[in-house]
C-alpha cells in the first residue's frame, strides 16, 4: 500500500510539528502539520483514483483547489465505505488544516496561540483515526487525549 519511507516522512513531520509547538513556534508547527494532512489527502486521492488526482496528474501538480476537490470526493467515497460521520471527519481534517495554515500565515506576528491550539488538537486527534480506517500505518498518537 503506502511506502514505509513515505510514512516515515509523515511521522517525522508530525514529531517536528509537536516539537515546534512545544517551543512556541506555531508557524513552523502549522507548516509541518499542514504538510502531513496534504500528503494524506494526496495518498488517499491516488488510492481511490478520484477525479482531482487525475486532474493533478494532467496539470503537473496539486494546488489548493484540487486538494479541496479531492477531499470532497474522498468524503463521498468514505461516507459510503465507512459511514457518513467518517466521510465528514476526513473532509473536516482537510478544511481544518487549510484554515489553520491560512490563519497562521495571516497572523505571523500574533501573540495568541488559541486558534492554532484548537486546530492542532483537532487535527492530531483525527489523524490516527483516519490513518487506521484507511489502511495507513501511521505511528502517531495524539498528545491531546483527554
Amino acid at each position: 500500500m503506502v511506502k514505509r519511507t513515505f510514512l516515515k516522512n509523515l511521522e517525522k513531520w508530525l514529531k517536528e510539528a509537536k516539537e515546534f509547538k512545544e517551543k512556541g513556534d506555531m508557524l513552523q508547527s502549522c507548516e509541518k502539520l499542514y504538510s502531513v494532512v496534504e500528503s494524506i489527502i494526496k495518498v488517499l486521492a491516488e488510492k481511490e483514483n478520484v477525479e482531482a488526482y487525475k486532474e493533478a496528474i494532467s496539470a503537473g501538480g496539486w494546488n489548493t483547489y484540487l486538494l479541496g476537490k479531492a477531499s470532497a470526493e474522498l468524503k463521498k467515497i468514505y461516507s459510503q465505505k465507512f459511514g457518513e460521520d467518517f466521510g465528514y471527519l476526513l473532509f473536516f481534517l482537510w478544511k481544518g488544516a487549510d484554515n489553520m495554515k491560512y490563519l497562521c500565515n495571516l497572523c505571523r506576528s500574533c501573540k495568541s496561540n488559541t486558534v492554532f491550539e484548537v486546530y492542532y488538537e483537532d487535527i492530531t486527534e483525527k489523524l490516527p483515526i483516519i490513518a487506521r480506517k484507511t489502511g495507513i500505518e501511521l505511528k502517531f498518537e495524539s498528545d491531546t487525549k483527554k
